[in-house]
C-alpha cells in the first residue's frame, strides 16, 4: 500500500493561514481583558465591533488564501469565461422575426 505524498510547497500552501489564526486568537484574548472598566452597554458595543472586525479579518484571510492557492488556474478561468459567455447568449432572444427586423431597419433609415 502506498501512502500519499505531498510536496513541500503544497504543504506550506495548505498551512498558510495557520499562524495568522493563532495570532488572531491571542490578540482577541488580550483585548478581552481590556473591558474591565466599561459599563455593560460599552462592553456590548465593543463586543459587537470586535465580532464584526473578526468576521472581516476572517473573510480577508480566506480570500487571500484562496488567491494564493492554485484555485485560479488557467483552465478554471477559461471555463468561467465560457460559462459567462453561454449565459449571455442564453439571455439573447433565440429567433428574430424577419418582418420585425425588416420594419425596424426601414424605420431607422
Amino acid at each position: 500500500m502506498r501512502s500519499a505524498h505531498i510536496s513541500r510547497r503544497q504543504a506550506e500552501a495548505s498551512f498558510d493561514g495557520l499562524d495568522a489564526d493563532v495570532f488572531a486568537v491571542q490578540d482577541a484574548a488580550a483585548r478581552a481583558s481590556d473591558y474591565t472598566g466599561y459599563t455593560d452597554e460599552e462592553r456590548e458595543i465593543d463586543a459587537l465591533i470586535a465580532s464584526v472586525d473578526e468576521e472581516l479579518a476572517a473573510a480577508t484571510l480566506a480570500a487571500s488564501v484562496r488567491v494564493t492557492h492554485s484555485f485560479t488556474d488557467t483552465r478554471r478561468a477559461h471555463r468561467t469565461n465560457r460559462r459567462a459567455d453561454r449565459t449571455v447568449l442564453r439571455s439573447l432572444p433565440t429567433r428574430f422575426d424577419l418582418g420585425e427586423v425588416a420594419s425596424s431597419e426601414s424605420e431607422a433609415a
